[in-house]
């Protein structure tokens, strides 16, 4: 072979030496030269890992939700005619107003302008009758039968307030089961009338004090699925305007019954809406 041919061969040995290498390298690298391959020690994030919460979540979450979610009113249906009575203590009664009708209920009773009736008895309740002995006999039950014996007068209506009196009941059983009984025997002595029941209310700091027969009254409310406006849980009287609205510690004012009007037609008119 001559030198020409030895450095022809040379030259495709070389040549055929970086053809093998370029394509060794291809097949470690199939993504190409633009894309990197991925790092082994690092997995990818898979679906499942971001996926649904756990079945223990989903519960929690739906507890919680639950837990804060307001209580559903039960609505009133008014009649094509109403006709209103409005039963409770001294503060249907108009006690502190200065005059009965600067009281709540007259003041609501005007506004609704529905032909109306109010009972108001002071120190009597739902399981509460009166007197300092609980003697007297005037539970809210005991009226409405007492009413009801007169076949004249039919109400479609009725507004069940009070429960201050009721603290002094130490069962707050007896107090939530009177509250139930108490619906329950004025639907049977009109039967379809419309109950709503307006829980204690009483400026501070006598609100606080009333916490407990509140919620005992609003429990009794509930199980009779009778609409229920709480006024303590509603703040409707403040260490603010308390001063303000307070007749003799127990009792509002005029203004403070002026109050308990406004704030109740604000509550009827949700109730009714």
């Amino acid at each position: 072979m001559t030198k020409r041919d030895w450095i022809k061969y040379a030259a495709l040995f070389v040549l055929a030496v970086a053809a093998f290498g370029v394509a060794a390298l291809a097949l470690m690298n199939p993504r190409g030269s633009g894309e990197s391959a991925p790092v082994a020690s690092i997995p990818a994030v898979t679906p499942a890992a971001t996926a649904t919460p756990t079945a223990t979540s989903s519960v929690t979450a739906t507890a919680t939700a639950t837990a804060s979610a307001p209580v559903q009113q039960p609505a009133i249906e008014l009649p094509a005619e109403p006709v209103l009575l409005i039963l409770g203590d001294s503060y249907t009664a108009g006690d502190g107003a200065g005059r009965p009708d600067q009281g709540w209920a007259n003041l609501v009773a005007r506004q609704l302008r529905y032909p109306a009736t109010i009972e108001g008895a002071g120190g009597t309740g739902f399981a509460w009758g009166g007197g300092a002995q609980d003697e007297l006999d005037g539970e809210y039950e005991t009226r409405l039968r007492q009413i009801a014996a007169d076949p004249a007068f039919v109400p479609n209506l009725l507004i069940l307030q009070g429960g201050q009196n009721d603290a002094q009941i130490q069962d707050a059983d007896e107090v939530r089961t009177a509250t139930t009984q108490t619906i329950e025997a004025a639907r049977r002595f009109w039967p379809g009338i419309q109950v709503v029941v307006l829980g204690p209310c009483a400026p501070q700091p006598l609100a606080e004090d009333l916490r407990t027969v509140n919620s005992a009254v609003r429990a009794g409310a509930e199980a009779a699925n009778a609409p229920f406006i709480d006024a303590i849980e509603g703040g409707w009287f403040t260490a603010g305007n308390s001063p303000e609205f307070d007749a003799d510690g127990a009792h509002p004012n005029a203004a403070g019954h002026a109050h308990i009007a406004e704030k109740f037609l604000e509550s009827w008119a949700v109730l009714v809406g």
